[in-house]
């Protein structure tokens, strides 16, 4: 019994050491990082390597830790900015109202100011929004794009389960509750399935130093709410990789093929297992994908 107990929680703590790696901060390894003033507010961001620019944009709720398990490979031949959005991490949470457009405008502020040049705009989920809106309106100044876990509107179902978790967040109620209610929706049954999952993620949530407060989930909530890019995505001509979840519910995988059909141009889409956190769940085949695609003269 004593030996069964000791193993389970070997297995708990090996566990939460592989998932972390998705998760914590680069920065004793980032070549710069700190806090930049950007339109109206401060815009935490880390840059990691040398080499061709390469932006990395999360999605809602996610702060530059999410890329954790891809900016290894990524940074060994690349100058990569990772940072936190609007309304997340240590980057400001005005109490004004959010926008995609805002958003973009935050990037390419950011990308402007450290003087990344014709950077690659790589998004996941909500950032693949944010993507798409500085294709259309930043063409001139960005090489090529990647949008992981997309879609050109965010649908219902995802909305009330988004809309849901801030309804828990707004009663107080304990954030392992938020945790539960929105996993299923994010993450794949198998990546679910595996030992102590669901608790490691709880964790790592309950760990963060800089926990989204209300008033950023509220922000950039409405933000997503309002985006809908099905009337001009075929105005992005910018050369554009997709890479989507097959079991992914929040961006499935049949919007993935809308827009690859509406931005044209023999855009590629990779489709690998897993739900809609790509770079978590297949962190290797995103950063296999991604590279291939960028290094392409």
């Amino acid at each position: 019994m004593l030996k069964k107990i000791i193993r389970n929680k070997l297995v708990k703590a090996i566990s939460l050491l592989i998932l972390s790696q998705f998760f914590l901060s680069s920065t004793a390894l980032a070549a710069d990082s700190g806090k930049m003033k950007v339109n109206d507010i401060n815009i935490y961001y880390e840059i990691h390597g040398t080499g061709k620019p390469v932006i990395l944009i999360a999605g809602f709720t996610c702060d530059h830790t999410f890329w954790s398990g891809i900016l290894k490979q990524l940074a060994a031949n690349h100058k990569v900015l990772i940072f936190d959005n609007r309304g997340i991490g240590q980057t400001d949470s005005p109490k004004t109202p959010y926008s995609i457009e805002m958003m973009a405008d935050d990037v390419m502020g950011l990308s402007k100011k450290l003087g990344l040049e014709n950077p690659i705009i790589i998004g996941q989920s909500m950032g693949t929004a944010i993507t798409q809106n500085i294709a259309k309106r930043y063409a001139d100044q960005i090489q090529k794009i990647v949008l992981i876990n997309t879609f050109d509107q965010l649908t219902k179902a995802p909305e009330m389960a988004f809309e849901l978790t801030g309804e828990l967040q707004s009663r107080n109620l304990p954030l392992r509750y938020r945790v539960q209610s929105i996993a299923p929706w994010v993450f794949s049954s198998a990546f679910l399935s595996q030992p102590n999952q669901l608790e490691n993620l709880i964790k790592l949530a309950e760990q963060n130093p800089y926990p989204q407060s209300l008033v950023g989930y509220e922000g950039q909530l409405d933000a997503l709410k309002k985006f809908n890019s099905q009337a001009w995505l075929n105005q992005i001509k910018t050369p554009t990789l997709i890479i989507a979840g097959e079991d992914d519910i929040i961006a499935p995988l049949a919007g993935a093929k809308e827009v690859q059909e509406k931005i044209g141009h023999n855009t590629p889409l990779e489709i690998i297992p897993g739900g809609h956190a790509s770079p978590v769940e297949q962190p290797q085949k995103v950063a296999d994908f991604i590279l291939k695609f960028i290094d392409k003269k």
